[in-house]
């Protein structure tokens, strides 16, 4: 990798333990979040790829659960990297400012703004298809939450595959009594099909030995307040953390072979995130969220 002027120009802070701020002055726009404008309703998110928009991913209304549909099959390549990354990015160390610069020349295809860097472990389930009717969109517990009669007949269903997380990560909020479930998503932006095995087994004999390879991952994180939360009638409460994959498809197939957490960079992105806050919570709602993702990172 010869290039070191782009390095250079990132702005990098720390927001919180473990959780670094990455400003990108330049960047070429390969991924991109939209914000498309919809009257009299919320306003609607979108993953651009490579100048094409492929999927839509909940929206920025601030009682609503994630969620997301495919508009265009993705297809990322799967013969070569779509940055060249220095292998030191997988050696063990602590999320810092020297690793978030190694990232450069993947940060350097996102769109210009601000990017929030972590270290995220999710021990997988599925993959799940869009109609698996074991995958979280068809649980009891998010249809009574999200007031959801049938997630196909509310065009709810993606059209595409995904990994969740096998448990959700519980916080308690003492003060008002609301549980507060985290439910972890994994999206693909490779078909299964495409995989070649050869590297599958490869990345699993790895894992087994040891090894954690990082997957690197385009995140978002919503939260939002439903309305039986804010009445009181619930003390239930649905957050999400999701992300795409940018590179490392056959490192999540095999982790979930081998069956332990899969070990994942995430590069989070805040214009496609929102984070309300309980009425009993004080501070400021960014502050907050910069705290939760710090108790994202692996222990």
């Amino acid at each position: 990798m010869k290039s070191e002027a782009m390095p250079q120009k990132l702005e990098v802070t720390s927001a919180a333990d473990g959780v670094m701020r990455v400003k990108v002055p330049q960047g070429k726009g390969f991924f991109k979040i939209l914000v498309e404008k919809r009257h009299g309703e919320a306003n609607s998110l979108l993953l651009e790829v490579n100048g094409a928009r492929k999927f839509e991913v909940g929206n920025d209304c601030n009682t609503c659960h994630f969620w997301f549909k495919m508009l265009q099959e993705p297809r990322l390549p799967t013969s070569r990297k779509i940055a060249n990354l220095p292998k030191t990015i997988q050696l063990p160390r602590p999320v810092d400012e020297s690793l978030v610069l190694e990232l450069a020349p993947l940060l350097e295809l996102m769109e210009k703004g601000e990017y929030l860097v972590f270290e995220l472990s999710v021990n997988l389930a599925g993959p799940y298809d869009s109609e698996d009717e074991s995958s979280y969109f068809f649980q009891n517990e998010f249809m009574e939450l999200w007031d959801i009669e049938d997630p196909k007949e509310e065009g709810l269903l993606s059209g595409w595959e995904h990994y969740e997380g096998q448990r959700p990560r519980v916080y308690r909020h003492g003060e008002n009594g609301v549980v507060e479930k985290q439910f972890d998503f994994v999206i693909p932006l490779v078909p299964r099909a495409a995989l070649k095995e050869e590297y599958v087994k490869l990345y699993q004999q790895m894992i087994m030995n040891g090894d954690r390879p990082r997957v690197l991952m385009l995140g978002m994180y919503q939260r939002g307040i439903p309305e039986s939360v804010k009445k009181g009638t619930s003390k239930i409460l649905h957050s999400f953390m999701a992300g795409f994959l940018l590179d490392g498809h056959h490192k999540v197939a095999a982790y979930r072979r081998v069956g332990v957490p899969a070990k994942f960079l995430v590069i989070l992105s805040p214009k496609a995130s929102k984070y309300h806050l309980l009425k009993e919570e004080s501070g400021k709602a960014q502050q907050r969220f910069e705290e939760r993702l710090s108790t994202l990172k692996p222990t």
